[in-house]
Order: C-alpha cells, then structure tokens, then sequence
C-alpha cells in the first residue's frame, strides 16, 4: 500500500507538472552506473551482451568492482564523452539478467549520567532515554551479545576522549599486518573502512563525528556528554557515493551474517545502521540497487534509522532517498525541535515518514576533542537509530534469544515497538505517518510484554520455601510497575521484622528476597501495600 500510494502520488504530480516551477534534478556521476543483476548472472555475461548491441559502437563499458554480494550490485564504468548516459542506461536496462540500471550520486549530509554537560542534552529528556537508562544503559545483550550499531557517515575521529572507548573493533583482524585475516576482502579493517579512499585509514568530517556521539558518546564517564546508549560499539565506516554505501551495506552484512552462521563466534552482532544521508527529489524506484539493501539488511537482523531530507517539501510528492523505500527494515524520522515542532528546513511526508525525532541544536561531540551543538535531519536520525540498539540491551531473555533465533522476525518487532510508542504531537499530525515523537520509554513498555512482565489485581501470589532455611521469597502481582509499593513483614507479637519500599521489576518475575536466617522460629506475617489497597500472606519459620 505505502508504495501504491508513493507511485500514484508521483505520477499525478508529473502530470500536472506544466507551468510549475520544476524542482532541482540531482546530477549523477558521470561515467558511473550502478547495475543490479538477477540471481546467477554475472557482470561478465551483461558485458558480453552489451558488446552485441549496436549501440555499444564506439563506447567502452568497463566492470569497476562488485558492490554488493547479496544483493547480485556492480559499478560499471563508461568514458562520458562517449555517449548519451540517459541512453546508456535505457539500453543496459533491457539486456537480459538485469534487474536494474541507475546513476551514481554524491550523497547528501542531514545534518542522568555524571557527564558535565549532560544538562545541554535537552533532546535526551525529550525522548525519555533516561527512563530506559534506569534498566539499561546499552552494550550488551541479556545474553550477553555485544551490540553493534553501523555509523555510515563521512568521516569520525575515533580517538576522541568520550568516543573511543564505545568503537567498534574488528579483532578478527590483526592491525597492522598488511593481511586479511578474516577473509572478508579487507586488509587491517581493524577500525571499520573508508569506502571513499578504500582504505582502513578513517578520514576527519564534523558531520559523521556529530552523528556517532548521538548515538554513542560514552556515558557516566565524568566527560562532556553522553550518547543514547552509555555503553556500545560503533561500526564506523566513511561513504559519500551511492556505490560506497551499497558496500558499506555489504559489509555490514556479512559481519551481521558472519554472527548468525557462527553463533557468536564471528562476525558482529550489528543490530541497526543509521542514515544521516540521502538523495533529495529522487524516489526509491530510480534508485532500487540501493533501496533494495534495506531489506536484505533486515533479512539477517538489521534495521535502519534514516533521517528525511533537509528542506521543506513532501517527500511524497517530489521524492527522497532512502525514506520513500518501501522496506518495512527502515524507520524514517524527521527533525523536531525542542519545542515539538517540525524544523523549518525538514521534509515530511505522511507516508514515508514514521515519526518525529529531536535534531536541531542536540548537543554531542565535535573535533578536535570538543563539544557543542548539531543539528538537521542528520541529528535526527541517529536518536531513533540508537534507540533500536539501546533496546536489544534491555534485561531480557526472550528478547536476546529471539534475536539470535529469529533475527528479522526480532527486528521487526523492535520496529513495532517504536513505531507504536510515540509521543502524539499535534504538529506532527498529517506530516508523518504515526503523527508522533520517537520516546523510547514507551518502546521499553511495550517489549516488557515479551520478557515475562504481567499486570494484575494487587495480591500475593506465593511465598516460598516454607520452611525458609535462610531467605525467603515473596511472589506479587500487581496493576503497574510505579514506585510506591510497600512489604512489611510482622512477627507474632505485632514486632515489625523488615519494612521494604520497592518499584516491581518490568522484566522477569515480581519476587522480593528477605533475609531470615537469623530470625525465631514461628509465625510471620507479610502485608503488601499499595496506596489504600493491601493484601495479606504469612509463613512458618
């Protein structure tokens, strides 16, 4: 339906296109065309076929590298003065096995810890991650998985003071040796890779090293600011081309894959990539080798958190990438501010853009070891990007095991997850698809539902062992998972034994553990109190 929609908007706004003012068209690369193949056709087969045509006469047609394993993507390469690449294109698309043709492009940029200037982090309140950081502050898994968010961007500095300490680390590869150890095609990819020099040698941009601190400066560190998640590893790899980014999908892959094969012992448990980048006025369906990696991202377990374009249009009218493609794996978000409205510079679209999330003036790391603002769609993106990864860390079972299990079915319920959990927010309404704000808490509720939580009348449902040896177990239920709740326990004479305030644990069973080993032998008695209401249990020591 979303992409029915997107397709009939489209054209009826081509149709009616005369005597408007015509967008900006993008300009593609010249001499570059990305070609995605189908299933058991080789870019050798496509150039020996295109040597056959007649238009071939004259122009050279050049494999440069594969892009994509999975998805079957190459770069070719022509001399631009050689022909018409509208044409070109034309002519490639009808040889047989290929899927689709399209241009190159320069992407665009969208752009309670004891941290010192954690209170500049206005856009932390907003999305209430300090509720969430009250059961975890990211990392790991309940299973123990070390969690691995994908930072795609133009350039980082990891060794900043309040970043290095949460980058990712390929130590299937020895640093240094001028070898690939781990036979993924990339030599000392030690610290991730820049697709643009293709290189391991990670280059410097404000942009991308905004972008990482969002999502993962490092928390409670007596440092300047903290990321969504205090604890994480950020996958740091540098594109700015369409064809980088189909590589740096690639590899992202192949290391989230690498995992699931292995159970752990290789590769890396990649759960999100963030998109603080796209192609303004362009709809999926010109660009599907691109579009077409959203899902298979999400076939191993990977979700995407992109940022819309930084301009005020409707998306579903004149196009974006990658927020127009259809993939239920991508999570599209626009920019709001501190006040809940919409930037002024941001697109929307109630289709293709799920939700609000705060960008303008969120304050992170910057270079040369400093701080301050940042803001755009690209601010955006990595708020709801780091979300996705601070809830695979929740403290649940279920949910880490279903992660290993059943990665793209786990995916999509984190997607689920967010996607009903928003904020309402009235200047969303009509703009995005949830007419909401990204508020992580309200994910948190809604997963507690898979990992054992459960509401009910106020009561206490067991007590055990009976006798006790050294400590005992009191089983409750209760109607919600507010502070407040009260256990005293009596003994016979009316003497009050052990007096607990608590708030009941969202994950797990309600069990409170006390202490009496040390007590007489005889009668107790346990009052459990909420407000006016209580019940009443007792037990033989």
């Amino acid at each position: 339906m979303k992409v029915v929609f997107i397709l009939l908007i489209a054209c009826c706004f081509a149709m009616t296109a005369f005597g408007q003012q015509k967008a900006e068209s993008p300009s593609p690369i010249a001499g570059d065309i990305i070609v995605q193949l189908a299933g058991g056709h080789t870019p050798q087969a496509v150039l020996e076929n295109w040597q056959k045509t007649t238009f071939s006469s004259g122009m050279e047609l050049q494999l440069s590298r594969q892009l994509s394993r999975h998805g079957n993507i190459h770069l070719l390469t022509y001399t631009p003065a050689d022909g018409n690449g509208d044409l070109l294109l034309e002519e490639i698309n009808r040889l047989p096995g290929v899927l689709s043709a399209q241009p190159n492009y320069v992407l665009e940029e969208r752009s309670t810890p004891n941290d010192p200037q954690y209170g500049n982090q206005w856009d932390m309140d907003i999305i209430n991650a300090a509720g969430v950081w009250d059961f975890t502050t990211g990392g790991l898994s309940a299973l123990g998985d070390t969690i691995v968010l994908a930072i795609v961007d133009s350039g980082f500095d990891p060794g900043h003071p309040d970043l290095r300490d949460n980058v990712w680390r390929n130590y299937a590869d020895t640093p240094g040796d001028g070898m690939d150890n781990d036979g993924n095609g990339y030599v000392d990819d030690h610290l991730g890779w820049d697709f643009i020099a293709d290189d391991n040698t990670l280059p410097l941009t404000p942009h991308g090293h905004s972008v990482a601190g969002i999502a993962g400066a490092r928390g409670n560190n007596g440092l300047g600011v903290t990321g969504v998640n205090w604890n994480i590893k950020l996958m740091l790899l540098a594109t700015n081309q369409v064809d980088q980014v189909i590589s740096a999908y690639e590899y992202i892959i192949d290391q989230r894959e690498r995992y699931n094969i292995s159970q752990g012992s290789e590769g890396a448990f990649v759960v999100a990539t963030n998109a603080s980048f796209g192609k303004s006025r362009v709809f999926c369906d010109q660009l599907p080798a691109w579009g077409n990696m959203y899902d298979l991202l999400g076939n191993v377990g990977i979700l995407t958190g992109a940022g819309a374009a930084n301009s005020p249009y409707n998306v579903e009218i004149d196009g974006d990438m990658p927020t127009t493609c259809p993939s239920e794996f991508l999570i599209n978000v626009l920019n709001t501010t501190q006040s809940d409205q919409i930037a002024q510079t941001s697109a929307y679209g109630a289709v293709s853009i799920d939700m609000g999330s705060p960008g303008d003036g969120s304050y992170t790391i910057k270079t040369d070891d400093g701080y301050g603002e940042f803001g755009g769609n690209s601010a955006a993106a990595p708020h709801l990007s780091s979300a996705i990864a601070l809830l695979y860390s929740l403290p649940c079972e279920n949910l880490a095991l279903s992660a290993r299990t059943q990665p793209a079915q786990t995916a999509l319920r984190i997607r689920e997850a967010l996607i009903n959990s928003v904020d309402p927010v009235e200047a969303l309404s009509g703009k995005t698809a949830t007419g909401g704000r990204l508020n992580i808490f309200n994910s948190l509720e809604i997963l507690q539902a898979d990992c054992g939580a459960s509401t009910g009348d106020l009561d206490i449902t067991r007590i055990y062992p009976v006798p006790p040896l050294d400590d005992i177990y009191i089983e409750i239920e209760t109607p919600d998972f507010e502070d407040g709740y009260q256990l005293r326990i009596y003994n016979v004479l009316g003497q009050l034994m052990a007096n607990r305030e608590f708030s009941p644990t969202r994950f797990g069973p309600k069990v409170e553990r006390f202490d009496v080993g040390h007590w007489s032998r005889g009668v107790y008695f346990v009052i459990l109190q909420y407000g006016k209401k209580w019940k009443s249990g007792s037990f033989l020591r």
